[in-house]
Parts: structure tokens; C-alpha cells; sequence
């Protein structure tokens, strides 16, 4: 019966996904934004490796309520396609990239998302949001961004930084991964948002006038609902506050009420040594942060309050030529180890000095132990997979617990041999939140959190 669901669980995500309409568009002036505004929701418009799309009589590409639009190279291309403005912005006409109105969300891949006009950077943020002119509650699903390079902006990238959206406006899920921002505002600029879920995964910011990323907490945004879950994880940060020195990671007005972590990534040249370099500010009741495997050097101020820190360096990382946007790590260096789980932290793309990871015979044979590894992919809908391992045969049970600690779900209650198991948990009966897992055999017990998001 079990193998009968499965089946055809996956038949219908295959025809789901052939149903998602597919609309080649050409490359030129305006043909994006005619693209944008006749798509459907949920429709993904694929441009030309190497393309060029520009719009030079709008302010934007386009204003987007009640779809989701994702926006990316056709398949199998390698080289990116460039989308572009080529409209002078002003301070009284700012010209930017999409507007994101309720109930929308945008999907980016494989684009050179290029700022730059006659030369020199010139559109204001890529990402902007309208909350309407009387303004209400305003939800964006999700924003991701992978596998592009974004440059030559003169404002924030993703930028809620109009206090007219106080209170609200909501993202729900902010995913970065693969990315080089360099010559423009802030990444994320959430002074007056509340969030749910933001990542930032192996990806470069250089030469940003600003923060490197600003999170409102709600004593900012007003929405104690909203204050995001961040992970932070195998970043590169280099000059940072270039015009407007300040922090290149900041927590604003808290209190911090989900975990943050900070984690194998390098932070090099802040331009302001009077701003704290991380500065997720703590206050009574918060959740703290977790700080860890990161390098420092030429920064600002170290304050790191209650939070867990552990395993950071300061020291040079000696980059190949930083001015010239390269940041490969020399080899030999300790930066190419320094990572959790024994790799290079920072940017992966700059780790190709890195040793062979070709473990020796010795470590093969190693016994198992009992342990419980963190679900992939997480956060995660509706399906995830959790590993774990048994050092002993024996009566096993691995169940899920929401927040209030109630049982909502039973994935092992059985005899299970010793070594590695995997399994796949389906929670599309469950509400969006966090949830833990809890492993019990041979009188040992750990437990994991994860977050299922809708």
C-alpha cells in the first residue's frame, strides 16, 4: 500500500511539474517586462544564455500581485543571461528592478542582474515592495535569489527600508545561495519587515556602501510574529560601509526571538572600526545566536554578548587580489580546514587551493556511533530526509513533536540493526512551523529541530 501512495505521489509531482508553463521569452528592450506582466502565477520564463533584456522607458521590470514568477536561463545554459535598466535613476525617479506587491514571490536564476548605465551604477534596489498607497498587510511568499551576480547598484538590494511598510509588511522565506553581490547597497535590507526564514548560503558581498545585511527585529518592524530564523553559512565579506560605514551583520531592536547562526564564513575590511563587526543584539528573553568558525580581520568591534561563539581566528586570509574581486585562499592556508565539518570556509568558489577530502582507509573502518543528523533540505515542503546512525541492534523510535511537545508523528518504532538509516519524513498534513525529532535507542536519546514552510 506504502510503495501503491508513494507511486503515485510521484506521478502527480511530475505532472505538476509539467503543467508549470514554460514561456521562452526574447532577448531585447521591454521583452521582459511584457513577459512579467502577461505571465501566470506560477509560470517560469526562461531567457537565452547570454541574452541581453533591458527595459529603458519603465522605472521597472514590472509590478507582480497575487503570482509567483520565476525567472531564470533556459535549461542547460551556462552562460548567464544579463538583465538590465537602461533608464537614468534619479532621486526624485529611482528606477529599480521588480516591485513585489501581496502576495507574490520571485525565483532568480542563472541572470547577471546588472545595475549599471552609461558606465556607472545607476538603478536603485532589485527588489522593492508596495504595500499600496493607503498601505495594508502586504505578504510576500518567497524571494531566491541562486546562482547569479548582482552589481553596480546605488541602493539596497532587497530593500523594505520605507517606514511606511511598518507593520505591514511580511516576507515569509529569503533564500540567497550562489550569489556575488559586489558594488551596492545592503543584501537584505529589512529595516521595516518582519520575516519568517532567511538564508544566505555560499555566496560573496564586495564592496557594499553599506550594512552587509540588516534585520529588523520588532522593536523595529512591530511584528513580534515575524522575527526570522537567519543562517548565515560559507559566506565571503570584504569592504564593507564603503559610504555609510556600519555593521556588516546587524540584528536591530530586538528581542531576537529565533536562532541565528553565523558559521564558516570570513569577514575581511570594514571600513567603520567603530561599528561591530557581527552585532545580533541581545536582549532580555531573546534566543541567542550561535556564532562559529568564522575569520575576522581588519573589522570593527567585537561584542558578541550571550551568544554561543566558538572556533573564530583573526587573522589575514591572505586573498589572491581582493580589489580585483578574487578571493581565493592560498594554499596551505588554515582557512582551507577551518570549516565544521573540516572544509574551507567562506565562499566554496574561492576554495580551490582546498587538500583532497579522500578519507584514509582507517577513517572508513571507523565504527558507527549513535547519532542524529540535521533533516535535508530544511526548511523544507512537504517532504525532508533524516539520517541518522545506530551503534547497537535494538529496539528503536524516531517520532516528531511540534512546539507544544505533542506527538504528531511516528517514523520508527521497531528493531533496527546497527549502522546507517535514512528516512523520509512527509509532513504535508502539517501546518507550517517548527517541529522537532527525537531518536530514543539503547537508552540514548537526541533531538533535532526543523522547519516545515508552506
Amino acid at each position: 500500500m506504502k510503495k501503491l501512495v508513494l507511486f503515485f505521489a510521484v506521478i502527480m509531482i511530475i505532472i505538476a511539474q509539467v503543467a508549470m508553463a514554460q514561456t521562452s521569452v526574447t532577448p531585447g528592450d521591454g521583452t521582459l517586462r511584457q513577459a512579467i506582466e502577461a505571465a501566470q502565477s506560477g509560470e517560469v520564463l526562461q531567457l537565452v544564455p547570454g541574452g541581453i533584456y533591458s527595459e529603458s522607458t519603465n522605472d521597472d521590470f514590472g509590478t507582480m500581485t497575487d503570482k509567483t514568477i520565476t525567472i531564470e536561463i533556459e535549461s542547460g545554459g551556462t552562460e548567464p543571461a544579463k538583465v538590465q535598466i537602461l533608464k537614468a535613476s534619479t532621486d526624485d525617479d529611482p528606477t529599480s528592478f521588480f516591485v513585489l506587491a501581496d502576495g507574490s514571490s520571485i525565483i532568480l536564476k542563472g541572470l547577471e542582474l546588472d545595475g549599471s548605465f552609461n558606465g556607472n551604477a545607476s538603478a536603485g534596489a532589485l527588489i522593492n515592495f508596495d504595500v499600496g498607497q493607503f498601505p495594508g498587510n502586504t505578504t510576500i511568499g518567497k524571494i531566491q535569489i541562486e546562482n547569479c551576480s548582482i552589481h553596480d547598484l546605488t541602493d539596497h538590494i532587497i530593500k523594505a527600508g520605507n517606514s511606511e511598510m511598518r507593520g505591514y509588511l511580511v516576507i515569509d522565506s529569503t533564500l540567497i545561495d550562489n550569489v556575488v553581490i559586489q558594488n551596492t547597497g545592503t543584501s537584505i535590507y529589512y529595516k521595516y519587515a518582519g520575516a519568517n526564514f532567511i538564508s544566505v548560503k555560499n555566496s560573496t558581498f564586495n564592496t557594499i556602501f553599506s550594512y552587509g545585511l540588516r534585520i529588523a527585529g520588532p522593536g523595529e518592524s512591530t511584528m513580534t510574529e515575524n522575527t526570522p530564523t537567519v543562517v548565515i553559512d560559507q559566506t565571503t565579506w570584504y569592504n564593507t560601509g564603503t559610504t555609510d560605514g556600519r555593521e556588516m551583520v546587524v540584528l536591530e531592536k530586538g528581542p531576537n526571538l529565533n536562532p541565528w547562526t553565523v558559521t564558516n564564513s570570513i569577514f575581511v575590511k570594514q571600513i567603520n572600526k567603530d561599528k561591530i563587526v557581527v552585532n545580533i543584539k541581545e536582549t532580555t528573553g531573546d534566543s541567542l545566536g550561535t556564532i562559529t568558525n568564522i575569520c575576522m580581520w581588519d573589522v570593527g568591534k567585537k561584542a558578541w554578548r550571550n551568544h554561543t561563539v566558538r572556533d573564530t581566528v583573526t587573522m589575514d586570509p591572505q586573498f589572491a587580489d581582493p580589489d580585483n574581486g578574487d578571493f581565493t585562499l592560498p594554499a596551505g592556508s588554515p582557512l582551507l580546514t577551518f570549516g565544521s565539518d573540516g572544509q574551507a570556509i567562506g565562499d566554496p568558489r574561492w576554495a580551490t587551493n582546498a587538500p583532497s577530502t579522500v578519507k584514509p582507509e582507517s577513517d572508513l573502518m571507523a565504527p558507527v556511533t549513535f547519532s542524529l543528523s540535521q533533516n535535508y533540505p530544511n526548511p523544507f515542503n512537504p517532504e525532508t530526509n533524516i539520517a541518522f546512525s545506530l551503534a547497537k541492534s535494538g529496539r528503536s523510535n524516531l517520532s516528531v513533536f511540534d512546539l507544544l511537545g505533542r506527538e504528531v508523528a511516528v517514523l520508527v518504532n521497531g528493531n533496527l540493526s546497527a549502522g546507517e538509516h535514512s528516512i523520509v519524513f512527509d509532513a504535508s498534513q502539517l501546518p507550517s512551523g517548527v517541529y522537532f525529532y527525537r531518536l530514543s535507542s539503547s537508552g540514548k536519546t537526541l533531538t533535532q529541530k526543523m522547519l516545515l514552510m508552506r
